[in-house]
């Protein structure tokens, strides 16, 4: 009997700080399997060093030539017939050839014989149960021929004389019969019976009797049998004391010998399994290895069985003591068994099988490629000779699944990744629904979406792996030995979800809950639980850092210490739980602990880069953490040795090439405001801004994914532009740096969505491939869930992805599309500049710097009198409106940005006023730039007295809004849309009034009114064949999530979000204007989403709307009906132009401005009325002094244009 290994590599999660996961892997638990050995047929227990007790003093018995007894069928002379002479022949041709073909005549004829008889003959009864329990032994393997052989038996028992020799010898026969007979049954009463036939055989026995040292093994072998079921400690003494003096007292070959130690260490193999004591498992290691060594060379099946046990025992040692000799001798020998069995033989595939588990472990514990590259290997063998019909064949599948994720682990190529995610879908489909192994099949795939989740930020693949890890867990039976593994991955996913929403604490608190009760589970000496602790004290960490209790700090740490503790191998792949506790000492510190916290956390972190190999993409997360350590202590010691090592892990991180990439991007948004060269600030932001569109190009993402990768980018490509521009870099070379790192997502939009017309005329087919990777694409624009599985979703949105970026590759080829949806030259730069100037203002942490796009030129500047501490101060505050703000804004920068463009006084109001695009970066994007002044000097020095104002997110889509065609064909609707009465919103008694003024300005231009109803599905229905579309109504800015920022509907549980605009796709019917009268409809509330400007306004855009009118905060229900009127009323005289749009607002909103300016000179008259009524969305103030002093935001001021 032989003990399988483990079947398939079970999977644990384990997390390290930040957006990277980091996974593990393991055996787990071994699971038994018993299964005959090659050379028996029916998993016998009983070993006789020949099928029939041979002693011609007991019996006579004829020998062939190699040494096996066959029975005489010796009778009474009388009885002889044709058929008693035919079975003599045949028995000696038998024992002459020893040809198994034989045995089917013998029985057959003995048969015959015995119905001839007129009485029971024990030996010719004896004959053919010898026969017939031959046959099921070396031939046929017939459960009847083992019981009939059996019922022979008896009767030759009681056919024989009470005390005969004859009675004894087929006594002891039965009970070999009754031995095997067991393995069927399971039935304790045959056990008992065949111990006692041998007991009762063994006391008639001489000492000297050259048997008497088999029957004592046989004895033995049933006792270990009897042990294995009862666990009584008697039958283990009485066994090991019947093996062990039949070993010490016999006189047979070695091959029989070896066959008894076998036997011995299967019996303290029992044992083990119910002690669980290291020195019975050391036994069972020794004896195998006597057993192995007492095995003749000749004996090539039984040494092989008995390297396949060696192989597994050794194993089994090394998951007792991680001794690595033992695990590389067991692969050793595992290797020895592949080599010498052919590809053909049944048992090659599972020997393979073992072979690869075994080198995979071994590349967990020294962290050797080259062992990992090894096991890759060997299980691609298996597959490739291999089928769905062998029993382990999905399982392997799940296993290769894992050697690829640790691949990627070790290399950081996303394709083995995405790999491993298609052989563990492949592993989950073809694994029968009631295999043992489904849940570690089902917990391997979660694992690996997961890791996938985290680098690509898919929320769809994150809810997968919740849900296939939460199946994994039930499908677990309770008393599994391995349960706390499913536990243990049910709430590290729980607690990556949380990660992604953290308003949904039922994941945080029912992910620490599985963390706790799967560290009930499993045993305190099992490696797996340093995972296991270290993502607890991980999820301690998330929750005070989202409630600050100081009881789970504390506690983080003592977990965090223990999980340190635990870690046995030296072989650091991912230091999740060095990172972990390294964080928490960190905030303990911060909190007011003690340097001694910082530290230990430094000195904890550099050991571990000894016994991390080199290209480990992990080093990156240990620089990142090691460069915060000490950025914390130069904190507080001053020390610059201390900011020169801050730096100095920072810059490796980022320049470690197989790092994750997100990580290498933190680490340089950290490093680059601490370096005290410029330059160097300058270089690590070089390469870190290369990185971003590793992230950004993931266009298969849904929105919302994205867009959360691309808040980790935040503010890196401001601070490398800032940080050309002080360079006195080329400006050119500063703007395509900022390109190059925000507003990413709408340029990825822009680009599946951008007119072909030249590429259809010049290449039809390419045209043709391009819109229809184009309409796959389109679908992942969304930041909700589809009813399609994530499974067919997520794999028809990446080959689309691959796809067109191949398909990008192969037009720019083509003579005269170099260039096609390629960065921006700096001829289209400056072409851009052809309706006046574009200015982009960028803030870093360095301070302010501005870009001005002219027809003729592109120049840089610095507002050397803004520092960023002052510029994220007034960022922060809600007074951006103010007339103190808007007259700080102009003295430090638009008054300057103006006047170096010769823009020093009001334009005559019969003259073409100039035109100026504003992009402002960071903080600055909520700044009103437009409105920015010294209005109560009345002196025209204010923006809006010498220029017309507009935005955009980027140049890019600046560029991108101009290239689309304008359709004026088909008659013109206008979707309006009144939202006065809102659940849960103040009402808005003006939207009516409003909406009624626009209605009757659309009609005056032959653009025809139309309404809808508020259903989410009426509105985009209505949207899709709108020239104008009119939303008078609240606004809701999320500041978690910007692509869940909404138009408040009548159904308030299903709004018009970012995201469903975003899936819209206008650009082929091209409408012409979004007016969003509601408030915030250009905020983005989180710093973090700052840089790609998404936003309801920027959503229109996207859409396809030439022109949007919004908001940047808080806006009054009563300004928005004359603000609506004079725009549209400007829109109507200027003949609805592009010029018209912005000329209209910027009439309105002066209009506003001037009413505003009388108030102060009135002094008493109250600028603010109403109440919450009123307002949409703001809180109005009355108080009257506020106002005079300049303290209270001017209401003109946040309406603003966005368009071409």
């Amino acid at each position: 009997m032989t003990c399988t290994f483990v079947q398939v590599t079970n999977r644990v999660e384990v997390q390290t700080l930040g957006p990277v996961t980091i996974l593990a892997s393991n055996l787990g638990t071994r699971k038994p399997l018993l299964h005959s050995p090659s050379s028996l047929k029916a998993l016998p227990a009983l070993v006789a060093p020949h099928m029939e007790p041979e002693s011609s003093s007991m019996e006579q018995t004829f020998t062939n030539s190699q040494g096996r007894a066959v029975p005489s069928t010796a009778v009474a002379e009388s009885s002889y017939t044709t058929q008693q002479s035919r079975l003599e022949r045949v028995l000696q041709s038998y024992r002459d050839t020893n040809d198994p073909d034989l045995l089917e005549e013998i029985i057959q004829t003995a048969r015959k014989v015995l119905e001839a008889s007129t009485e029971d003959n024990a030996k010719l009864l004896h004959t053919l149960a010898w026969a017939l329990y031959k046959r099921y032994k070396e031939v046929i393997d017939d459960y009847g021929d083992l019981e009939e052989a059996m019922k022979l038996k008896r009767k030759a028992i009681e056919a024989s004389p009470s005390g005969s020799m004859d009675r004894q010898r087929f006594s002891y026969w039965l009970a070999l019969q009754l031995g095997d007979y067991f393995y069927h049954t399971r039935n304790l009463g045959d056990v008992d019976e065949a111990i006692g036939l041998i007991k009762s055989s063994l006391e008639k026995f001489p000492d000297e009797s050259p048997t008497k040292a088999a029957h004592m093994a046989n004895l033995g072998i049933l006792l270990k049998e009897k042990y294995s079921v009862l666990r009584v400690d008697d039958d283990f003494e009485s066994g090991c004391k019947s093996l062990e003096t039949a070993i010490a007292s016999s006189s047979e070959d070695q091959n029989t010998i070896a066959t008894w130690l076998e036997k011995l260490a299967d019996l303290y193999d029992a044992k083990h399994g119910n002690s669980g004591r290291l020195e019975d498992l050391e036994t069972v290691c020794r004896l195998r290895r006597d057993s192995l060594s007492a095995t003749a060379d000749d004996r090539e099946r039984d040494k092989l069985a008995r390297q396949i046990q060696l192989a597994r025992t050794l194993y089994e040692l090394f998951e007792e003591t991680r001794n690595l000799s033992e695990l590389q001798e067991s692969i050793t020998l595992t290797r020895e068994t592949v080599a010498v069995t052919p590809e053909d033989d049944p048992e090659w595939l599972d020997r393979i099988r073992k072979l690869n588990v075994a080198i995979y472990i071994l590349y967990h514990e020294t962290g050797d490629s080259k062992d990992l590259e090894e096991a890759i290997n060997v299980v691609k063998r298996y597959l490739e000779k291999g089928s769905k019909d062998h029993p382990h064949w999905s399982e392997q599948l799940s296993n290769y699944s894992n050697y690829l994720d640790s691949l990627h682990s070790r290399t950081g190529d996303l394709a083995h990744l995405e790999e491993a995610v298609e052989f563990g879908r492949m592993s989950l489909k073809d694994i029968p629904k009631n295999s043992p192994n489904l849940q570690i099949v089902l917990g391997n795939l979660s694992i690996v979406l997961s890791r996938r989740s985290m680098i690509r930020g898919s929320m769809v693949d994150l809810e997968e792996s919740v849900s296939y890890a939460r199946t994994a867990l039930e499908v677990t039976p309770s008393d599994c030995p391995s349960r706390y593994i499913q536990l243990h991955n049910l709430g590290s996913m729980l607690l990556k979800r949380f990660s992604r929403n953290q308003e949904n604490v039922s994941d945080l608190n029912q992910g620490i809950a599985l963390l706790r009760e799967a560290l009930t589970s499993i045993s305190s000496t099992n490696p797996e639980i340093e995972s296991i602790l270290s993502r607890l004290a991980s999820a301690l960490d998330t929750r005070h850092d989202k409630f600050g209790s100081s009881d789970d700090l504390e506690e983080g740490i003592e977990i965090a210490r223990k999980a340190i503790a635990s870690m046995g191998n030296p072989f650091v792949e991912r230091p999740t739980s060095i990172s972990t506790l390294a964080a928490l000492l960190k905030k303990r510190f911060r909190a007011g602990g003690s340097l001694d916290d910082i530290i230990e956390a430094i000195a904890i972190s550099q050991k571990t880069f000894e016994s991390m190999p080199e290209d480990s993409p992990f080093r990156t997360d240990l620089w990142t953490t090691l460069g915060d350590l000490f950025a914390t202590k130069f904190g507080t010691t001053w020390v610059t040795s201390d900011l020169e090592e801050a730096v100095r892990s920072y810059r490796c991180a980022v320049e470690h090439p197989t790092g994750n990439i997100l990580r290498r991007i933190i680490a340089a948004t950290s490093v680059m405001p601490l370096c005290l060269s410029l330059q160097d600030a300058y270089d690590i932001g070089r390469t870190a801004i290369d990185l971003v569109p590793g992230i950004a190009t993931a266009r298969s993402l849904e929105t919302g994914d994205r867009q959360h990768l691309l808040s980790f980018a935040r503010g890196l490509a401001a601070s490398v532009t800032g940080a050309a521009i002080r360079l006195k870099k080329d400006p050119s070379e500063a703007l395509a740096i900022l390109e190059q790192g925000r507003g990413i997502l709408g340029s990825s939009l822009d680009d599946i969505r951008t007119d072909i017309k030249e590429l259809q005329q010049a290449f039809p087919q390419l045209a043709e491939r391009f819109m229809r990777l184009h309409e796959e694409l389109e679908s992942s624009t969304g930041s909700h869930f589809s009813d399609e599985l994530g499974e067919d979703r997520g794999l028809r949105r990446r080959n689309a992805a691959e796809n067109f970026d191949d398909l990008l590759d192969e037009i720019r080829k083509k003579p005269g599309f170099e260039d096609f949806l390629g960065p921006l030259t700096t001829d289209q730069i400056r072409a851009a500049a052809a309706y006046g100037p574009i200015v982009v203002i960028n803030s870093s942490w360095m301070g302010c710097e501005g870009i001005v796009i002219e027809r003729e030129r592109i120049t840089s500047m610095v507002f050397k009198d803004l520092d960023d501490g002052e510029l994220m101060e007034r960022a922060e505050g809600f007074d951006l409106g103010t007339p103190d703000m808007l007259e700080w804004l102009w003295d430090t920068i638009t008054g300057r940005v103006l006047e170096a463009l010769g823009f020093t006084e009001t334009p005559p109001s019969h003259q073409e006023w100039p035109h100026a695009w504003w992009i402002p970066t960071g903080p600055l994007s909520r700044f009103p730039l437009h409105a920015s002044g010294r209005h109560r000097e009345r002196s025209g020095k204010a923006v809006m007295d010498r220029v017309i104002s507009s935005y955009s997110p980027s140049l890019r889509a600046l560029v991108h809004g101009r290239r689309q065609r304008v359709v004026t064909a088909g008659p013109a609707k206008a979707l309006l849309i009144d939202a006065e009465y809102t659940e849960n919103h103040p009402h808005l008694p003006q939207a009516r009034a409003e909406i009624k003024v626009v209605s009757k300005i659309c009609e005056s231009m032959a653009i025809r009114p139309v309404s809808v109803g508020q259903s989410k599905q009426d509105m985009l229905s209505g949207l899709r064949n709108c020239k104008i579309f009119h939303f008078a109504g609240h606004g809701y800015t999320n500041g978690d999530d910007p692509s869940k920022s909404h138009l408040c509907l009548s159904d308030t549980s299903d709004p018009l979000t970012v995201g469903d605009i975003l899936k819209l796709n206008l650009h082929e019917a091209s409408p012409f204007l979004a007016y969003l009268s509601a408030c915030s409809t250009g905020r983005v509330q989180d710093d973090k989403f700052i840089d790609e400007s998404i936003h309801l306004i920027s959503a229109f855009q996207l859409a396809g709307f030439r022109h949007v009118i919004g908001t940047l905060w808080k806006v009054r229900d009563k300004h928005c009906v004359d603000v609506a009127r004079v725009t549209y009323e400007a829109i109507r005289e200027g003949g609805m132009t592009d010029d018209s749009v912005c000329r209209g607002l910027h009439k309105a909103t002066r209009m506003l401005r001037d009413s505003w300016l009388e108030g102060f000179d009135k002094k008493r008259e109250r600028l603010v009325q109403g109440d919450e009524k009123g307002t949409r969305d703001v809180i109005p103030c009355d108080d009257e002094e506020e106002i005079i002093v300049g303290l209270v935001p001017a209401y003109w001021v946040p309406y603003v244009h966005f368009g071409v």
